[in-house]
């Protein structure tokens, strides 16, 4: 059946349809060349939205850097200052937990100094004033 269709077929009707099918084998290469063009365009522009990215990260993580920089400053700063209340914290806890026994200490060297002076085992001191001091008080140079 074909070959009766074809023999039927008028040939100027089939340089037509030649013709036609030529022109649309035409248009398929060349939307084939445009779509390749493209594809390359569009690959062309990710790279460069992909270096855009890698340049924004970088900027942000060396803003990330110094940002962590200083607050490292801040840190230490406030750990030394925590470091040095706690300093002086604990020695006045020291201080409160000892003071009885080192008022103890205190009243006994007090009684001994005052038992040692009354029994004649501790001296007294000097009653006489230096010989400057004496003149002055006395107004003998006057």
């Amino acid at each position: 059946m074909p070959d009766r269709v074809l023999a039927s077929l008028d040939p100027s009707d089939l340089r037509f349809q030649y013709d036609v099918i030529k022109g649309l084998a035409e248009s398929v290469r060349q939307m084939a060349a445009n779509m390749s063009d493209l594809q390359k365009t569009q690959v062309d522009m990710l790279v460069r939205l992909a270096r855009l990215e890698e340049n924004k990260v970088g900027d942000e993580l060396v803003a990330m850097k110094a940002a962590t920089a200083a607050l490292t400053v801040r840190v230490d700063a406030l750990e030394s200052d925590k470091d040095r209340r706690d300093g002086a914290l604990g020695m006045l806890g020291t201080i409160k937990s000892w003071a009885p026994f080192l008022a103890m200490v205190f009243s006994a060297a007090c009684a001994l100094w005052l038992f040692g002076r009354s029994a004649g085992f501790v001296p007294a001191p000097p009653v006489e004033l230096p010989r400057r001091e004496a003149t002055q008080i006395t107004g003998a140079n006057q």
